[in-house]
């Protein structure tokens, strides 16, 4: 008998004829979202983005799908092309079941690109709205909470700083001409003495006072080496391509960091409001106070949660907005924009407790203020609303920390922008609510 596989004539196929089970998730969830409304809200978004509207028009439909593919299984582009390419269940979700055609991951960033994260919003917003037309939450019952969106960078030490400004710098400058030929050699002797006082730095310095005079050392180097490129960029040098763009935004961040990193070799103490990522100056130091990890590097983000589960998310782009007494307002102001309604129940912790607050969300309409007191101070509610508020309350930080998980990636996103990290995070928060709707209507088919 032999055991070699029998040889055949014909060369085998490559091509199967695949039939999704009407019960698979992705099946559902293309009958459950309108598509029409999701493709007029994409429309809108490439008018607002694109200032002539010439060439051939994205497919949307297809792409809509992509975007939903990847929320909902966290995945990154290439992996959605991948799936995109060869899982039938994925190519039914994007409308490619009759056609030989794929998407590849270029044009699936491109069209994410021109959403933008007021897209990602919108698109999620209209999900809830049909959630709560569906009946599978209830927009009456609004339990909010704040939560910090951690950026995928490095500790912020001004070491660390000053050596990724240079190698910045080292890159671009190497793909730009004219005046910057004249620099070339100085920014790579410059990068590479960086390089070498951060390897001394951290190997060799011993003591806070070693650490020190090396970092001063360090900032010398940098400042005179940031003086020439902007000269050069003033100068009038190729900064119209992408390199020189680049280059000009991360020396117009370093203008207001130096002054901060030189405050701290003189004080010993971080400046206020301290940039801690060269090419993403927005991000910032959220003091948390939790146990083993007191501060955390990213965005602060509203987090509503309305009865049923499902999670509504916004940035709170100015910091001083993302104190829970200013944020108390904005939840409810939030809510009222997305359902145009207040909520008859509100809950908030402790940190929101004011007179202001409680007299704004009465104002509003809602009926039961739930913000918890502070000290000896009694609910604005009876006790068994106060308990009920309690439970619900209770379930936001679990909400959280699953859009926090890997699943969905809110938190540490793979992203190198502060625009691009807002858009991870309402994509994460889009896919939670689209499982939670998948998860309730197939139960409602079963029951």
């Amino acid at each position: 008998m032999s055991i070699w596989p029998e040889s055949t004539l014909f060369p085998k196929a490559t091509a199967a004829h695949i039939q999704v089970p009407s019960g698979h998730e992705f099946v559902r969830l293309t009958t459950l979202i309108d598509w029409r409304e999701l493709t007029r809200i994409a429309v809108k978004a490439r008018e607002k983005k694109c200032k002539k509207l010439t060439g051939r028009e994205p497919r949307y439909r297809q792409l809509l799908g992509a975007v939903v593919l990847m929320a909902i299984r966290g995945c990154n582009l290439r992996d959605a092309e991948d799936l995109i390419s060869y899982y039938a269940p994925a190519r039914f979700l994007c409308d490619l079941m009759d056609s030989d055609n794929g998407l590849d991951h270029v044009t699936i960033f491109e069209f994410t690109q021109m959403l933008g994260p007021e897209g990602m919003a919108a698109i999620n917003e209209h999900i809830l709205c049909h959630a709560a037309t569906k009946g599978y939450c209830d927009p009456t019952i609004l339990m909010s909470d704040t939560t910090a969106q951690e950026a995928r960078i490095p500790y912020p030490n001004e070491m660390g700083l000053m050596s990724h400004y240079m190698s910045v710098v080292e890159r671009t400058v190497g793909r730009l001409r004219g005046v910057f030929d004249g620099i070339k050699g100085q920014v790579t002797k410059g990068a590479s003495k960086v390089r070498g006082l951060l390897r001394n730095s951290h190997l060799f310095a011993k003591g806070r006072e070693q650490k020190q005079k090396i970092g001063r050392k360090t900032f010398h180097t940098v400042k005179g080496l940031h003086g020439k490129i902007k000269k050069a960029i003033a100068e009038g040098g190729n900064v119209s391509s992408k390199a020189g763009q680049e280059l000009r935004k991360v020396a117009e961040t370093m203008d207001k960091l130096l002054p901060q990193i030189r405050h701290f070799f003189e004080t010993g103490f971080v400046a206020a409001k301290k940039i801690i990522h060269i090419k993403m100056p927005d991000v910032y130091a959220i003091v948390r106070g939790k146990a083993g990890k007191n501060v955390e590097f990213g965005l602060k983000w509203g987090i509503n949660r309305l009865g049923g589960g499902f999670v509504a998310g916004f940035l709170l782009k100015d910091r001083k907005h993302g104190s829970d007494q200013s944020f108390c307002k904005k939840s409810l102001q939030y809510h009222e924009e997305i359902f145009q309604n207040p909520p008859k129940i509100f809950g908030f912790d402790r940190g929101g407790d004011s007179r202001a607050n409680v007299q704004f969300a009465k104002k509003s309409g809602v009926n039961h203020v739930g913000i918890a007191p502070r000290g000896r101070k009694k609910w604005q509610v009876g006790e068994r609303m106060k308990n009920r508020i309690r439970c619900e309350r209770a379930r936001v930080e679990g909400s959280i920390g699953t859009i926090k998980s890997s699943k969905y990636g809110f938190t540490k996103p793979k992203a190198f922008s502060s625009e691009a990290m807002e858009r991870c995070g309402h994509r994460a928060i889009l896919g939670f609510n689209l499982r939670k709707m998948i998860i309730i209507e197939a139960a409602a088919a079963t029951s």
